[in-house]
């Protein structure tokens, strides 16, 4: 467990491990991983890495936390889908404290091998209560209920099996 005395983005970091944790108690959820790259060679430091069996076949899914100031820019993004690449990740999830740019939404929709979802977590203006987070395509837009009715618990389990994420939840 964490103390107050840790810095805010490790905090931040294990909070997202702990919330991943409770998603999914039969996936091994490690906080701080250290990967050899397949193509780089380099080890890989890896805030969270999950992995699990889905639909029999195993997953792995990379996760960076970003507990910054600034919303995350598109290079951030880029940074972290060439790292997924390197280690070999199925998939990734981008957690940002606060938000992302216009363009890297744009980069984490438009990634589709490896999928990217980019979710801001607990912004003052925005409270989860059913998914981990919103997509961050979402917060510039009135959330109408057909719209949170359609981020119900299944959604993240998609998204893992499937790569099931688009701008519209189609």
């Amino acid at each position: 467990m964490t103390s107050t005395s840790d810095p805010l983005w490790q905090r931040y970091e294990l909070s997202v491990r702990e919330m991943l944790k409770a998603l999914d108690p039969n996936a091994e959820v490690l906080h701080n991983e250290h990967v050899t790259g397949r193509l780089s060679g380099a080890a890989r430091q890896i805030d969270v890495l999950v992995t699990g069996k889905v639909v029999g076949q195993e997953v792995t899914v990379a996760v960076e936390c970003k507990r910054h100031a600034r919303p995350a820019s598109i290079e951030v993004v880029d940074q972290f889908i060439g790292k997924i690449l390197d280690i070999g990740a199925d998939r990734g999830v981008l957690y940002s404290y606060s938000g992302f740019s216009s363009n890297a939404v744009t980069r984490a929709i438009g990634s589709s091998n490896p999928s990217v979802m980019a979710i801001t977590l607990d912004t003052p203006e925005i409270v989860t209560t059913r998914a981990p987070g919103y997509p961050v395509d979402l917060l510039a837009q009135d959330l109408a209920p057909q719209w949170v009715e359609e981020m119900d618990d299944d959604a993240f389990q998609r998204f893992l099996e499937h790569g099931e994420w688009s701008k519209f939840w189609s």
